[in-house]
């Protein structure tokens, strides 16, 4: 990928109205910081539905409750331009396995995917053109436990990559593996209730895409395509696609 993934304001979100389509064979990808002011906050909200309101209020830290009314209102405004509907309006209803999908009508009939995360002020939304899609986002802790956690819960595999890196680079190489398998099971919509070392990552020579093998293909898909994001020297992030037959689109800005 020759371009970096721009972190955007999310006053321009709540700024800009326009209509986005996405592409066949396609997959959006934003960023954007969550530290918003207090008007963008309030539209962010209102956005929300009774259930998001209702979790929002559980926060006990008012940055976190912040963080998660910026990402969710965001998420909402842009499936609003997606869609073609109100914001406020949309149904994101949970599917069996819990992972929410859009309940409304889209132009053409055509069908859109998304996924959200976001992580220590800041979130990417990945959006497609209806294949499951999951993404993840990790800032690097030089003190993580990246050995112990990866001799526990990683394949032999990943954990003798991590083992093979010097040590200053042990942490990124450990995150790289853990992002590229919270995408995975995020775009599955099993999450960390499936083992993590059930299934193994494979990056390819040059370490920008992954596939996977997974032990337990009744449960986890083994066709999905994993392609590691362009950002900063201290963070990482994955994305997660089913199938091969797909491009990447990495936003610069909400044009109107």
């Amino acid at each position: 990928m020759s371009r970096s993934l721009v972190t955007l304001d999310p006053v321009q979100f709540c700024r800009h109205a326009g209509a986005l389509q996405v592409e066949p064979r396609t997959v959006h990808v934003w960023a954007f910081s969550l530290d918003a002011p207090a008007e963008c906050r309030n539209q962010c909200f209102d956005t929300l539905c009774a259930t998001e309101r209702t979790r929002a209020g559980r926060f006990v830290h008012a940055r976190s409750r912040d963080d998660f009314v910026v990402a969710h209102g965001v998420l909402r405004l842009l499936l609003g331009r997606y869609s073609g509907s109100p914001a406020s309006g949309l149904a994101l209803t949970p599917t069996s396995s819990g992972k929410p999908r859009l309940d409304a009508p889209i132009p053409d009939g055509k069908a859109i995917s998304f996924n959200l995360t976001h992580s220590h002020g800041r979130a990417l939304v990945a959006v497609s053109d209806g294949r499951e899609v999951g993404i993840d986002l990790e800032k690097i802790e030089p003190e993580v436990r990246a050995l112990a956690i990866a001799r526990r819960y990683f394949c032999s595999a990943e954990l003798a990559a991590i083992e093979s890196a010097t040590i200053p680079l042990q942490p990124r190489t450990f995150y790289r593996y853990w992002v590229a398998k919270e995408a995975v099971l995020k775009g599955q919509g099993i999450g960390l209730a499936f083992p993590i070392d059930r299934f193994e990552v494979r990056f390819e020579p040059h370490g920008e895409t992954a596939r996977i093998a997974t032990r337990e293909p009744s449960r986890l898909a083994s066709d999905w395509t994993i392609r590691m994001l362009p950002l900063e020297a201290d963070w990482l992030g994955a994305l997660a696609v089913r199938g091969e037959d797909w491009s990447l689109r990495l936003e610069q800005a909400p044009a109107a």
